[in-house]
């Protein structure tokens, strides 16, 4: 898959290109079926497959007071778009005077070279233009006077009959609720960050922890113990994660930050402070808790270790930077 930063970007001519448009943020089965039709389009014509997103998230842009978390960090939804078979992904910086652009010069620019949209395929509730004025149905109709395509698939919803939305699983993974999330994700959420140096109590006790920094706005899960899996430029093993603020050891410290601390089950390589690292969750074990003394907390933590690998098969192959 190629990707391109910028329009600006693009090869210069008059290429033509069915294109996905949406944010896109989790990359969830209904972002995926937009991305599979563009893709149908796009074969049966014979022409190139593109992806446009935005970054960062427009609400990030439009509502800063808001403090959106995210699914997924740029890094992360470029590997997961390019898992869906599109041939070229663009990259669009979303700022406050692209926000500005009017809804027909919106649909002019995707339609002209050097972007050429043939067809174009977008969510149902899809908002481009000025004030988000524009809308699916407004785009068909720009569309139509231009030549190009457009097609609003109905929406994809759970097997409850909900519909899959980016908000929905934000708040099912901040409600520790890990395997709703990852239904709807079509994958285990995934949280990415740095390994930095903690307190050492895990040492101390024998079970040493990667300590982790996330990346900012960041979905992180509720309070809680999890089940899933690390992976570093060391390779991948399942891992016993928790989530949240130590009670056994930092009393009155309950409305501390959250603390992400991964228990690597059969790791025996370098340590790997300042390196990137990411945690895959696959599922909630048990609430966070605090206990009578560290034997207590270390008798539970080796009952979720049992309980993890009881619930996770580790993949042999992954390699962050492979």
């Amino acid at each position: 898959m190629k990707t391109y930063a910028s329009l600006g970007e693009l090869p210069i001519g008059d290429r033509r290109r069915a294109v996905a448009i949406g944010t896109f943020d989790g990359v969830h089965l209904g972002h995926r079926e937009i991305i599979a039709q563009a893709r149908a389009h796009g074969r049966a014509r014979g022409i190139p497959v593109m992806v446009m997103t935005f970054e960062p998230h427009p609400i990030d842009v439009l509502r800063p007071e808001l403090k959106t978390t995210v699914l997924t960090p740029v890094d992360l939804k470029s590997e997961l778009i390019a898992s869906c078979g599109v041939d070229e992904l663009l990259i669009v910086s979303f700022t406050q005077a692209f926000a500005r652009i009017r809804a027909d010069r919106f649909v002019e620019m995707i339609a002209s070279p050097p972007l050429g949209a043939e067809v174009v395929v977008v969510g149902q509730n899809f908002r481009f233009g000025s004030g988000g004025t524009g809308t699916a149905d407004g785009m068909r109709a720009y569309g139509r006077a231009r030549g190009v395509e457009v097609i609003a698939p109905g929406i994809i919803v759970s097997p409850d009959g909900k519909p899959i939305s980016s908000t929905r699983i934000r708040r099912l993974i901040g409600e520790g609720r890990l395997d709703e999330a990852a239904v709807l994700l079509g994958r285990p959420h995934i949280v990415e960050g740095v390994v930095v140096a903690g307190d050492q109590r895990g040492r101390t006790l024998g079970l040493p922890t990667a300590n982790i920094e996330p990346i900012p706005y960041a979905a992180i899960p509720g309070k809680g113990v999890y089940a899933g899996r690390a992976t570093t430029r060391h390779g991948q093993v399942t891992a016993a994660i928790n989530i949240g603020v130590a009670p056994t050891f930092r009393v009155g410290h309950e409305r501390d930050p959250l603390r992400i601390e991964a228990f690597l089950l059969d790791y025996h390589g370098p340590e790997f402070y300042g390196e990137p690292i990411r945690v895959e969750f696959v599922m909630r074990l048990r609430d966070e808790q605090r206990f009578a003394d560290a034997g207590d907390l270390v008798a539970q933590i080796h009952i979720d270790i049992a309980r993890t690998r009881e619930l996770v098969a580790t993949p042999a192959n992954g390699v962050l930077g492979r």
